[in-house]
């Protein structure tokens, strides 16, 4: 069996160029249930991403408050600390997490020249809860309940997970969010 790690990063933008500042996940290890975290805040180069003028005021605020650059970690300390932590080629999951991996691999991992450490099948969370919710009512014969353009917020809702008891829009917010609606589907929950 292999490890899955449920892991989120905060950048400034949606380009692939926009900076990653905060990185989180958490491991859960496959045959002991036992978890371990990985929390970093990452240097980068605010500016011009910060600047644009479709960057919204809300996650701007969020980004002054909680980024200091003294509790930041070198991008080159980022990659060895995130390679080493995805040790073993665990399976990512995550909300769209190819967004993610995508940003890791072309922003730190192959400047450091460090091969992509996770299993290449990624695991989004919606995906996984939009079959379980159709699964569920295909069996009782009704009709899904939900319709694409499918909201993340009403999906973990469906599932009994009710998005505003996590920190959103923060790496580890999300992470934990995301655990929660694995674990809702899944039947699953980490072992203390």
């Amino acid at each position: 069996m292999t490890d899955i790690v449920f892991m989120d990063t905060e950048t400034l933008g949606l380009d692939i160029d926009a900076p990653i500042w905060e990185f989180a996940a958490i491991r859960r290890n496959a045959e002991t249930g036992k978890e371990s975290r990985l929390h970093l805040f990452i240097d980068h180069t605010p500016d011009p991403w910060i600047a644009l003028p479709d960057f919204p005021a809300e996650f701007i605020a969020d980004y002054k408050r909680r980024y200091r650059i003294l509790d930041s970690c070198t991008r080159e300390l980022a990659a060895d600390l995130i390679s080493s932590f995805l040790d073993g080629r665990p399976h990512i999951i995550g909300a769209v997490p190819s967004f993610d991996t995508a940003r890791i691999s072309h922003q730190l991992l192959r400047p450091a020249r460090i091969p992509d450490p996770w299993h290449y099948h990624l695991v989004d969370v919606e995906n996984v809860v939009v079959g379980y919710i159709r699964g569920v009512h295909a069996a009782c014969d009704r009709e899904m309940p939900i319709e694409p353009p499918y909201k993340s917020d009403e999906l973990s809702a469906a599932i009994g997970v009710d998005p505003a008891d996590f920190d959103r829009h923060t790496a580890m917010g999300d992470v934990l969010w995301t655990r929660a609606q694995w674990d809702a589907v899944m039947g699953s929950s980490p072992r203390e």
